[in-house]
């Protein structure tokens, strides 16, 4: 029996600091090893929750909340400011989703999950 699989998710675990100013650069290139242009036509959200198909999100990253700077040589950088991060310490799920407009319908895919792990800070 054939079968085919469509997740191209790459799984990326992430650690971060609870109260600390989280911030991801990440460069993102197509099957060739090309830049992909961010600049236009891409836009991006995360959620990160307990588990994934929890219906409560406990910290989300959106375009609205310029929670993403993109380029066109492919740097796709990822912030929250520290008072964002007043998140409780555990191993949370998360996934970044990528929505190209410039296609019809707009094609929305997963490029990256994971675990999304929040340490707990000393210093608050």
């Amino acid at each position: 029996m054939a079968s085919v699989n469509l997740d191209l998710a790459s799984r990326l675990d992430i650690t971060c600091r609870k109260n600390d100013t989280f911030k991801l650069e990440l460069t993102v290139t197509d099957e060739d090893g090309d830049a992909i242009d961010l600049s236009s036509n891409y836009t991006f959200e995360i959620d990160v929750r307990k588990r994934a198909n929890s219906s409560t999100t406990v910290l989300s990253f959106t375009e609205g909340d310029s929670n993403f700077t993109k380029t066109s040589s492919g740097v796709l950088t990822i912030t929250k400011a520290a008072s964002s991060m007043n998140v409780s310490p555990g191993v949370y799920v998360y996934d970044l989703q990528a929505t190209n407009s410039s296609e019809t319908p707009s094609n929305v895919s997963t490029w990256f999950a994971g675990d999304f792990v929040i340490i707990d800070d000393v210093t608050e």
